[in-house]
């Protein structure tokens, strides 16, 4: 299933693959040996950049969110997908027909695009919408969404080429009307709609690419919207990725190729791309996703007809390969197997992988849950115990002190002064 290449000395082994086709369930594949590891059942039709990972509340396990519209009536929603378990998934209403979705970093919210060109707060895990607020002028719709590495600036694409940075904590909780614009800055970047929006490491400091329909990626500084450089293609960039170090940046074209970017030249300038390669086996589909992974020493690729390929981005060369089955792939998203509870081991010796099949993921995930369960039912009686304790000698005090009371009380009655109770 997986084809390898002997140039490659080091492989993507930390990373899964989430792919999105239309009318399918989200599936989950082994980012080396292409092995599906969790293939969760809902089918959603869900759009690019219409996929999101999110870590669940205190301890549960983190969950899928795809977006979804009803092709019959064209309603929007988002559909929840849970790792561990194969109860039906959660879907939960949007004001309007949604397209992309980003995930706050500590699951509290879920920010998904409409169609009005608003952005719609979604609070987990209720999935009530909390706030909406305007992210482009004139009801253009929002084509793209992206965080930050640190999760506190949204930077938002839109159908009419502008890019709109909002501070996050600035926006939740706050339900604007349309004549409320609650943006940091805008840009007008592009002359056609934004495709697709990357975001570099370094907090507020780090760059933002963003790429279009006209051509163009460009990329500029995130803390003031400062335009950097800009890069020229042959065709448009459906997907855009930086390395860590963002020193390169990678387009995935229209045209099933990669195009390459130094991002090392000077400010201010329109640079080409330094170098591309054909990623898209025997045809010309569009590469829909691209994804750093093995700490930026591999470079995932996604075509819209299925095929995922792992390079070597310094050569070139092709590392991995295989297929994902049926129907045009919509969305791919490359994340950490930590993300999804680390499912994947190392086989004794420590020589290559072992991967679980999906029911042994659920049933992993239902003994780690149960463990946690019984941690914190033993934390729960130690407390309910030391409160019982604490209760207690509240009590013998209580019960002292009113035999005092009771005790001084005779005595004086008595006159005596002996200090005896009668009967």
């Amino acid at each position: 299933m997986a084809s390898s290449s002997s140039s490659s000395q080091q492989l993507a082994g930390g990373e899964l693959i989430l792919a999105a086709s239309h009318g399918r369930p989200v599936t989950a594949y082994d980012a080396l040996s292409g092995h599906v590891v969790a293939d969760f059942p809902a089918p959603v039709n869900t759009s690019r950049h219409g996929l999101a990972v999110a870590p669940g509340a205190a301890a549960a396990p983190p969950f899928v969110a795809a977006s979804n519209v009803c092709p019959v009536t064209g309603v929007g929603s988002v559909v929840l997908l849970h790792w561990w378990s194969r109860a039906p998934a959660r879907s939960l209403p949007v004001p309007e027909p949604i397209a992309p979705l980003v995930a706050a970093q500590h699951g509290s919210h879920l920010l998904a695009g409409g169609l009005s060109g608003r952005v719609h707060a979604l609070a987990l895990p209720s999935g009530d919408v909390v706030c909406s607020f305007r992210a482009h002028n004139g009801g253009s719709p929002v084509s793209c969404l992206e965080l930050n590495d640190d999760g506190s600036i949204l930077v938002s694409g839109g159908y009419d080429g502008e890019v709109a940075v909002f501070v996050l904590l600035s926006v939740l909780d706050v339900d604007a009307d349309d004549t409320t614009d609650l943006s940091l800055y805008r840009i007008t970047a592009h002359a056609a709609p934004v495709t697709c929006v990357s975001c570099g490491h370094g907090g507020c400091n780090a760059v933002v690419a963003t790429a279009s329909m006209d051509g163009t990626c460009k990329v500029w500084t995130l803390k003031n919207g400062r335009h950097l450089r800009t890069l020229t293609l042959p065709c448009t960039a459906f997907s855009l990725t930086m390395d860590r170090a963002t020193s390169h940046l990678y387009a995935g074209g229209s045209d099933g190729r990669v195009h390459v970017a130094s991002l090392s030249s000077a400010a201010n300038t329109s640079i080409a791309p330094t170098n591309s390669w054909h990623a898209s086996g025997n045809t010309t589909a569009a590469l829909v996703g691209v994804g750093m992974a093995n700490g930026s020493k591999n470079l995932v690729t996604c075509t819209e007809d299925g095929e995922v390929s792992v390079w070597d981005p310094a050569s070139g060369l092709l590392a991995a390969s295989f297929r994902i089955g049926g129907g045009a792939v919509t969305d791919m998203l490359v994340i950490k197997k930590s993300a999804a509870g680390d499912m994947v081991r190392a086989r004794d010796g420590g020589e290559g992988l072992t991967v679980r099949d999906g029911e042994a993921w659920r049933k992993a995930g239902e003994v780690a849950w149960m463990e946690q369960t019984l941690r914190e039912s033993e934390v729960d009686k130690a407390r309910s115990v030391e409160l019982v304790e604490m209760a207690v000698v509240g009590y013998k005090r209580c019960l002292r002190l009113m035999l005092r009371e009771v005790t001084g009380g005779r005595r004086s009655n008595d006159g005596k002064g002996n200090g005896h109770v009668g009967d």
